[in-house]
C-alpha cells in the first residue's frame, strides 16, 4: 500500500519546472509554421509585388551629373 501511495504522489505531483519554456517554444513554433504556410499561400502575390517593385526601380533614371 505504501508503494502505491508513493507512486500516486509522484504521478500527481509532477515536476513542472520546464513547462513555461516548453509552452513558449510551442507558441513560437506555431507562429513560425503559420508564417511559412502563409508565405507559400501568398507566393504569387509576393512574387508579383517584388517584380513590380523591381520593374519600377529599373525604370527610374538617375539624375544627370553636371
Amino acid at each position: 500500500m505504501v508503494v502505491v501511495q508513493g507512486w500516486m504522489a509522484a504521478v500527481l505531483h509532477r515536476d513542472e519546472r520546464g513547462a513555461a519554456a516548453t509552452e513558449y517554444v510551442l507558441l513560437i513554433l506555431g507562429v513560425v509554421l503559420f508564417i511559412i504556410v502563409a508565405a507559400f499561400g501568398l507566393r504569387d502575390v509576393l512574387n508579383n509585388a517584388v517584380s513590380s517593385i523591381a520593374n519600377w526601380i529599373n525604370s527610374v533614371n538617375p539624375p544627370v551629373i553636371p
